[in-house]
């Protein structure tokens, strides 16, 4: 299903289904010792706590040592899906059509932590 296509409104029901159907998986060949699933399952219940109503936000996009140092700051409205209180939100940015994890500010701060939902709320 492309995100682009979607409504905000349906934005949360396919995050909540993400973390209903998600299978964590320790690549073949990978450096470090797989998580435990007692860990996976804690990330999963902070997720589900963390949604909230979705809403556009504008956020400050700096994946990039360019995007650093952009002249003005490239700003981009996005839609904020999870809030954890503890300093992260996770949004949706439809002109990349992924996640992307961002520090909570005044705009919030993106630092390269993109793809699904459920994996960038675990990388926080």
């Amino acid at each position: 299903m492309r995100h682009e296509a979607m409504e905000i409104a349906s934005l949360r029901v396919f995050v909540e289904r993400e973390s209903e159907r998600y299978v964590y998986v320790h690549p073949e060949g990978s450096v470090g010792m797989p998580m435990p699933d007692s860990w996976v399952q804690q990330q999963l219940a902070e997720f589900r706590g963390a949604l909230v109503e979705p809403k556009w936000s504008t956020i400050h996009i700096r994946d990039t040592s360019d995007q650093w140092e952009a002249d003005p700051p490239i700003l981009r409205e996005c839609v904020l899906l999870a809030d954890d209180r503890k300093g992260h939100q996770l949004y949706f940015d439809p002109e990349r059509n992924d996640f992307v994890l961002a520090y909570a500010g005044d705009p919030p701060e993106t630092f390269n932590v993109r793809g699904d939902a459920v994996g960038c709320f675990m990388a926080r």
